[in-house]
């Protein structure tokens, strides 16, 4: 089964955000925990004192607090908190109700998937638009968890089968997950703090030497105009960046007539511009020029031409793709595999 595309995972996302309106109900302090795999929360001092004064006015958690139900475990919990567990903690802080009995929860019955979506994913944007201190250190730390956690002896869960679940890409999760085994203790605490940009980090996994990773990242988090790709040629000495390539331009191709009726079944079943033409070389009779604009876009059409041709020698031509300045060249040329330049 492929892996969803983008608008598979922005359809789940909005679903699963239509389905946040739990019951909110006061459960006993002893029955909840927070869940294990759940994306924690850093927020600054000046964040957390004002939680608990908000917790003081609110007579409860400072925000909505989202648990959903698990089988009571060994220490009687029949609730873990998926997103809002600073909330909590501001809420039983000594200077606010140490004392409380009882916690008001939105509690629903989700999957393990949602559940992992919630925790990890929806409480990642949540913090964004909060404020708070996040890192992709600390996201990887809470993904490797979710990996455990709903595993078992007989069937583990995959990278991809966890990215379905935070309805991210594959090679998003797996770049963050690496910054866990590819980065030393120090240069994970430097990321971890916000001293060290994501995108330096990713540069200095490829650096083998724990003692100069650690000195260039520490040289990269103390500012300065170290850029990306002046890092990026101190950890691969030698690196030539691409030159531009002067592409030679094509002959003017001439229209066969008056054919927008094809053109537009074309663009109606492939969901793309389409232009048919003929040029008057030896080379070629005709062109059928699909135009897409994203990598999901070309994937559909390759699925669509996929399910509906049936000569496989009739179909040959030259793919193109296109970047429109220096920066998405680099990047294009990058992810194609035909360089390791970081973008």
């Amino acid at each position: 089964m492929p892996p969803p595309d983008r608008t598979t995972n922005a359809l789940r996302r909005a679903r699963l955000t239509r389905l946040l309106a739990p019951v909110t109900r006061s459960v006993e302090r002893h029955q909840v925990r927070c869940a294990p795999y759940a994306l924690r929360a850093f927020p600054t001092e000046a964040q957390h004192n004002a939680l608990i004064n908000h917790a003081i006015e609110l007579g409860g958690p400072p925000g909505m607090v989202i648990a959903r139900e698990i089988p009571e475990d060994k220490n009687g919990c029949t609730l873990e908190v998926l997103t809002g567990w600073e909330r909590v903690e501001a809420y039983l802080h000594r200077d606010a109700f140490p004392h409380a009995r009882q916690i008001p929860l939105a509690t629903l019955t989700a999957s393990d998937p949602d559940a992992a979506y919630y925790a990890i994913e929806h409480a990642s944007q949540e913090h964004t638009g909060a404020g708070y201190p996040s890192s992709p250190l600390a996201y990887a730390v809470a993904a490797t968890g979710a990996l455990g956690h709903f595993s078992t002896p007989t069937q583990r869960w995959s990278i991809q089968a966890l990215a379905n679940a935070l309805c991210i890409a594959r090679p998003t999760l797996s770049n963050r997950l690496r910054l866990l085994k590819g980065l030393a203790p120090r240069v994970r605490d430097l990321l971890d703090s916000g001293a060290l940009k994501p995108e330096f980090a990713k540069i200095l996994l490829a650096e083998r030497s724990a003692t100069r990773q650690v000195h260039l990242a520490e040289r990269a988090a103390a500012g300065g105009n170290l850029s990306t790709r002046a890092l990026y040629r101190l950890v691969h000495r030698g690196y030539e960046p691409p030159k531009l390539v002067q592409r030679r331009r094509r002959a003017p191709k001439q229209r066969l007539g008056d054919i927008g009726a094809m053109e537009r079944t074309l663009q109606e079943n492939y969901g793309a511009p389409a232009q048919i033409s003929m040029d008057s070389s030896d080379e070629a009779a005709g062109f059928v020029d699909l135009t897409f604009y994203s990598l999901s876009e070309l994937k559909g059409i390759l699925e669509t031409l996929g399910r509906t041709a049936q000569t496989d020698t009739v179909f040959h031509g030259a793919l193109t793709f296109q970047a429109t300045n220096p920066e998405d060249a680099d990047r294009l040329l990058q992810e194609m595999g035909a360089t390791n330049e970081p973008f």
